[in-house]
């Protein structure tokens, strides 16, 4: 009985560190935005995506979403989409530019996810990128595709 008790408690242990680190690496980093056109570049870490990244980067590039319409409108679809799916806030918002972070379920890991409009093209240049961990299980791929499908429609 006492080692099912040692091996109970060094779990509660485990699991209080597990919550503690994430809390620690989900803060908010500081040098994100656009800077002369440009975000941040991606860690070279595989949780982050870019269509700013270079072509040849697999793992970090995706391509630039094409719209159709007006920016103001591509940008508001956006902030509707992320805002219907509840797990996202916006941070940031103005003409051009939009910043949200998005929390998982189970684990509450926040993901920043920030759009930039440049105003000569009829594109959205996208940076989703996991604040914790290594590797995001393609979770910034998958969510830069459900905003591809949803600026094509």
């Amino acid at each position: 009985m006492g080692m099912i008790r040692w091996i109970l408690l060094a779990l509660m242990v485990l699991g209080v560190g597990f919550f503690v680190f994430v809390d620690i690496y989900n803060t908010r980093p500081e040098e994100l935005g656009v800077e002369n056109g440009r975000f941040v570049p991606c860690p070279t870490s595989p949780n982050c995506v870019s269509s700013q990244a270079d072509v040849s980067d697999a793992v970090h590039y995706v391509e630039p979403i094409v719209y159709h319409g007006s920016m103001k409108d591509a940008q508001l679809k956006i902030e509707q989409y992320f805002l219907g799916e509840g797990n996202a806030h916006i941070v940031e918002s103005r003409l051009g530019y939009l910043y949200l972070e998005s929390s998982s379920d189970i684990f509450g890991f926040i993901d920043d996810v920030e759009f930039y409009f440049p105003e000569a093209d009829s594109v959205v240049h996208v940076r989703s990128a996991s604040r914790v961990g290594y590797d995001d299980l393609n979770v910034n791929d998958e969510r830069v595709r459900q905003v591809r499908e949803l600026l094509v429609n």
